[in-house]
């Protein structure tokens, strides 16, 4: 496509380190749990995978940044963002390309997604001609029916940078191009075209508004912001995730207290008193040694009568 590698060091972007720092949330104090119940999309293996591919770890941070900005509801399926990280390095972009991408999935109004799913061509193939003395499907046709027709949302993610990539390099390779290089067969040209065409109409056909330095800038770091937190994640632990991992592998039999996320897991030993009968200090000695007149009444019982 002509298009020079991601994340590319000359490509004029610079992270702004004191925006970052003014606009970062640090991690919870809790200990990180695994990708699979934190974020279940990131954890999805990818749709169709090529014996041998691996994925280009580069781009997970915009793949997941691109994933979140897929309209709610689309479908039952979650977004898969390794599905989303395969197409991005199969369609090596470079990431203005994949910031504009993002800004047209974040543009599209709630309509969308009401007048894409009413209309959008569930199935890859034809559908039969219904006959009047056809047997019913058995249940495994049903169920092979139903996986057919299952709505994948990544397709939102494939007809954006399609659109991208239209929009800035001005080429026009045919649909198949896309479907099988980006898209690895997963959607037909059918199911794109539609996506393409509905996204578009959403948007007005208005996409040079999009393409503004301030806003593309503004993205990039939005997807700089994701990758910082998975580096906080992944690169060494965390200083409360690795208190976390002292405290489950101390044995809990030890007697000693156990600190970790500011919390005593491990009730302490009593201190014993370092005082002995003749430390006392002179005030406490004192205090019991002096005698002092108390009331006859001070202490009664509630049915006792007061006398003056």
């Amino acid at each position: 496509m002509g298009h020079s590698k991601s994340f590319s060091v000359d490509d004029g972007f610079e992270f702004d380190e004191a925006c970052f720092r003014r606009f970062y949330k640090p991690l919870s104090n809790l200990p990180t749990p695994p990708p699979s119940s934190r974020n279940s999309s990131a954890a999805q293996s990818p749709r169709i995978l090529a014996e041998g591919e691996t994925p280009n770890s580069d781009l997970l941070a915009p793949a997941i940044h691109l994933t979140q900005m897929i309209p709610p509801g689309l479908s039952r399926e979650e977004p898969s963002t390794a599905t989303v990280q395969f197409m991005l390095s199969h369609a090596d972009l470079p990431m203005d390309l994949i910031a504009l991408a993002a800004c047209i999935l974040d543009a599209l109004p709630s309509r969308f997604r009401h007048s894409w799913r009413m209309s959008y061509p569930r199935s890859r193939r034809t559908s039969p001609v219904c006959k009047r003395h056809t047997l019913p499907s058995t249940p495994i046709q049903l169920e092979h029916d139903a996986q057919a027709d299952t709505v994948l949302p990544e397709v939102a993610v494939l007809a954006a940078l399609m659109i991208a990539d239209k929009f800035v390099a001005d080429l026009q390779e045919p649909t198949s191009y896309y479907a099988s290089r980006w898209g690895m067969d997963i959607w037909s040209c059918e199911q794109i075209n539609f996506t393409e065409r509905c996204i578009m109409e959403a948007l007005g056909y208005r996409i040079l508004p999009l393409w503004d330095a301030q806003i593309i800038k503004e993205v990039r770091h939005d997807i700089e912001l994701v990758r910082r937190e998975l580096m906080d994640e992944t690169s060494g632990m965390a200083p409360e995730a690795r208190d976390y991992e002292l405290c489950s592998n101390r044995p809990m039999s030890s007697g000693e207290a156990v600190v970790g996320l500011g919390l005593q897991l491990t009730p302490a030993e009593t201190p014993k008193s370092q005082l002995t009968a003749g430390q006392y200090d002179q005030e406490t000695r004192e205090a019991f040694s002096t005698a002092r007149a108390v009331p006859p009444d001070y202490l009664h019982l509630p049915n006792e009568a007061r006398h003056p």
